[in-house]
C-alpha cells in the first residue's frame, strides 16, 4: 500500500511540472505578449504598417527570444522569462522615445553613446507619454510570478520522469527555435527577392530594414552588421575602392571649376567667425507673433549679408555633432550613431587642420562638457589649436543646459581678444535653444497668444533669446574692431524635433501639406556676412551643410580641388543635389522623399517651386546619385580611406 502511494505521488508531478508556469504556457505567453507590444509599437512608429511579412518575422523573433528558456531548471526559467520580458520591454520603450526625436531606431553605435543620456534627461522626459507605460504594464505580474516560482520548493522527481520532462522541454525549445527561424527566414528571403533587393548590402536608412525585419529582427541584424563591420570580412573590395575614388574625383573637379568664379580669393587672410545655432530653423526668420518680430536682429543682418533661403541641414542621429562634422569636414553623418563617437580616430580633411596649416589660430567654443559627443577626442583629430568647453567658462548666466548664449558669446570674444592671434578661425556652438526650449519667465519676451504653454510657443521664445544674443555679439565684435575684418557665418544645426503639425498650422493660420512639413523641418538658416557688407543679397541656390567649408575656402582663395569633400561652393553655378541621410534629396528643381520600403518608384517626387507631386521617374537620377554620394562618404570614413586616396 505504501509503495502504491509513493508511485502515484511520483507519477503525478512530471506532467504538472511540464505544463505549469513557466515551462510551456509561461514561455508562450511571454512570446505572445512581446508580439502584442511589437504590434502596438508599429502603430506608434507609423512607417509602413504591420504587414503580413513583418507580422511573421516579429512572431519568429519573439519565439527565438524565449526558445532557449524551457530546458532550464524551474527557478532559472522563471528568472529568465522575467528578465527577457523586462529587458525587451525597456528596449521597446527606449526605441519609441528615441524614434520620436530622431525618426530612427537605436543601434549599437548609439548604445555606445548611452552614457550621454543623463545629460539629456529633460529632453527624454518631455518625449515620454503616459500611454507608453503600457509597454511595462505586464512586468509587475511577470516578476511576481517569477518570485513566487523561485520561492516555491521544487519537488524531487525520480530519474525517469525527470528525464522525460527534460526531453519534452528540450523538444519544445527545438520546435520553437526551428519555427522562429523559419518565420524569419522565409519572409526575409521573399522580400529580398522583391522590393528589398540590395537592402542589406549597403548603409541604407534604417526604416526600410525595420519594415522587413520588425523591431527585434532589426536589432538582431544591427548587432550582426556592427560585428561584420569590425571583422575580417568588413574590408573594401577593389571595385568599391575604385568607385569611391572616382566619385570624389568628380566632386573635386566641380570645385576646381568653381575657382574661376570672381569671388574666389576675394577675402584672403580674413578672420572667420562661425556660429552654429542650436535647433534654429528658417521659418522663424521674418516671422512675427503678437505684432512682434521673432528675430529682429537677424532680419537686419540678412539685409547686409549673403543669405541662402534654400539651405538645409543634413544631420542624422548625431544631431549637433553631425552638423559640426558636415560643416567642418564636408562629409555626411554616419547612418547610425555619431561620427564623433564612431570614427573619431579616422583621417579627414577638416577646416581647422587646413586653416591651421595656413597660419590661422583655430579655436572651438562650446559651454558644455568636453566629453559630450566625444568632442575632446574628435577636436584633437580635427587639429583645433584649442577647445574651450564648460570648464573654461564662468557660469555667470546659468540657463538651460549650462551657460546662456549671451554670456557665452561675450566670454568667447573676450577669449579671442586675450589670445590676440590673427587671422583666426573661431567655431562657436550655442546651447540655450536646446530641446525642450523652456526659458525663465523673465526671459520670455514674446506674446505667443494661444501657443502659450506649448512646446512651439517655448521654441519661439528661445529663438527670440538667441536672436538677442546674436545682436549683442555683432555689436561687441564691432566695438572690438573685429567686425570689419571678418567673415561671419551663422547657420542652424538641425530641426527642433517638434512635429505637432496642429501647432504649426495654428501659428501660420493655414493647413500644411506633406512637402511643406518636410521642408519646414529640413530648412535651417545660412547667412554669410562679408567685410564692408560686400555682395549682400539673396542666393536661391539649394545648399546643405556640407557646402559651407568649400564656400569658406572659396572666399579665402584656398583651393579645395584635392580635398575629399562632398560639398561645393554655394557661390557658383556648379550644380549638385543636397543629399539627406535617408536618401532624400533636392536640387532646387525637385524634392524627393523616399518610401519606407526603399523603392525609388514608391517615393514621392515634387516639382519645385510649385510643390506639386510629379512622376517619380523625374527624381530617379537624383535618387540614384544621392545613394552613390552617401555610399562614397560612408566608405571614406568607415574604412579610413584618406591614406589610400
Amino acid at each position: 500500500m505504501r509503495l502504491h502511494t509513493v508511485a502515484s505521488a511520483d507519477a503525478a508531478p512530471p506532467r504538472a511540472a511540464i505544463w505549469r508556469w513557466p515551462a510551456v504556457w509561461g514561455t508562450l505567453l511571454v512570446a505572445a505578449v512581446l508580439l502584442i507590444k511589437l504590434r502596438w509599437l508599429d502603430g506608434q512608429f507609423d512607417v509602413g504598417g504591420m504587414n503580413r511579412w513583418k507580422w511573421l518575422v516579429s512572431a519568429g523573433a519573439a519565439l527565438l527570444a524565449v526558445c532557449w528558456i524551457p530546458p532550464l531548471g524551474r527557478r532559472s526559467r522563471a528568472v529568465a522569462l522575467a528578465a527577457v520580458d523586462t529587458l525587451l520591454s525597456l528596449l521597446m520603450l527606449a526605441d519609441l522615445i528615441y524614434f520620436r526625436y530622431f525618426k530612427d531606431f537605436i543601434t549599437v553605435p548609439v548604445l555606445l553613446q548611452a552614457g550621454q543620456a543623463a545629460d539629456v534627461e529633460d529632453s527624454i522626459l518631455s518625449l515620454l507619454r503616459p500611454v507608453d507605460l503600457l509597454l511595462l504594464a505586464d512586468l509587475p505580474f511577470v516578476v511576481a510570478l517569477a518570485v513566487r516560482t523561485f520561492r516555491t520548493r521544487e519537488p524531487r522527481l525520480p530519474p525517469a520522469p525527470r528525464l522525460r520532462g527534460r526531453l519534452l522541454c528540450a523538444g519544445l525549445a527545438a520546435l520553437m527555435a526551428v519555427s522562429g527561424s523559419l518565420l524569419i527566414a522565409v519572409p526575409v528571403q521573399e522580400q529580398k527577392a522583391g522590393w528589398a533587393r540590395g537592402l542589406f548590402g549597403g548603409e541604407w536608412w534604417n526604416v526600410p530594414i525595420y519594415n522587413v525585419t520588425g523591431l527585434l529582427g532589426f536589432h538582431g541584424y544591427d548587432v550582426y552588421r556592427f560585428v561584420r563591420e569590425r571583422g575580417p570580412d568588413g574590408g573594401l573590395s577593389e571595385t568599391e575602392l575604385s568607385e569611391t575614388r572616382g566619385w570624389f574625383e568628380g566632386r573635386q573637379a566641380q570645385r576646381l571649376a568653381a575657382e574661376s568664379h570672381p569671388l574666389f580669393g576675394a577675402f584672403p587672410g580674413k578672420n572667420v567667425f562661425v556660429v552654429q545655432a542650436e535647433a534654429f530653423q528658417t521659418f522663424v526668420l521674418g516671422l512675427s507673433v503678437g505684432g512682434q518680430e521673432v528675430t529682429p536682429n537677424l532680419n537686419r543682418l540678412i539685409q547686409d549679408s549673403l543669405y541662402f533661403p534654400n539651405f538645409y541641414h543634413q544631420t542624422a542621429t548625431g544631431r549637433t555633432s553631425d552638423a559640426d562634422f558636415a560643416v567642418n569636414c564636408s562629409l555626411h553623418p554616419a547612418p547610425s550613431g555619431a561620427v564623433f563617437v564612431r570614427y573619431a580616430d579616422r583621417a579627414f580633411d577638416c577646416l581647422p587642420a587646413l586653416l591651421g596649416a595656413g597660419g590661422y589660430d583655430t579655436t572651438v567654443h562650446h559651454a558644455y562638457e568636453g566629453s559630450f559627443w566625444n568632442r575632446n577626442n574628435m577636436y584633437r583629430n580635427m587639429k583645433y589649436a584649442d577647445f574651450f568647453s564648460l570648464r573654461d567658462f564662468e557660469l555667470d548666466e546659468p540657463l538651460g543646459w549650462s551657460l546662456g548664449d549671451k554670456s557665452f558669446f561675450r566670454q568667447t570674444v573676450e577669449r579671442l581678444k586675450e589670445r590676440d592671434r590673427q587671422p583666426f578661425y573661431a567655431m562657436t556652438i550655442t546651447l540655450t535653444s536646446h530641446h525642450p526650449y523652456r526659458l525663465p519667465a523673465g526671459l520670455q519676451k514674446l506674446d505667443v497668444g494661444s501657443l502659450e504653454g506649448t512646446i512651439l510657443g517655448d521654441y519661439l521664445q528661445a529663438a527670440r533669446y538667441v536672436d538677442e544674443a546674436v545682436g549683442e555679439l555683432v555689436d561687441r565684435l564691432k566695438r572690438e574692431g573685429l567686425w570689419d575684418d571678418m567673415i561671419f557665418v551663422f547657420y542652424g544645426d538641425h530641426d527642433n524635433s517638434i512635429t505637432d503639425w496642429a501647432l504649426y498650422e495654428q501659428l501660420f493660420n493655414r493647413p500644411l501639406d506633406e512637402l511643406e512639413k518636410q521642408m519646414l523641418l529640413k530648412k535651417v538658416p545660412l547667412l554669410i556676412h562679408l567685410p564692408g557688407d560686400a555682395h549682400a543679397g539673396t542666393i536661391d541656390k539649394a545648399g546643405g551643410q556640407t557646402d559651407i567649408a568649400p564656400t569658406i575656402l572659396h572666399l579665402l582663395g584656398i583651393s579645395s580641388g584635392s580635398l575629399h569633400w562632398a560639398g561645393v561652393s554655394l557661390l557658383t553655378d556648379e550644380a549638385k543635389p543636397v543629399v539627406f541621410r535617408n536618401g532624400a534629396f533636392t536640387d532646387g528643381k525637385v524634392y524627393y522623399l523616399p518610401s519606407p520600403d526603399g523603392v525609388v518608384e514608391n517615393g514621392d517626387c515634387y516639382a519645385l517651386p510649385e510643390g506639386t507631386r510629379t512622376d517619380a521617374a523625374a527624381c530617379r537620377p537624383g535618387a540614384e546619385e544621392a545613394l552613390r554620394e552617401l555610399a562614397a562618404s560612408d566608405r571614406f570614413m568607415r574604412h579610413d580611406l584618406k591614406p589610400l586616396m
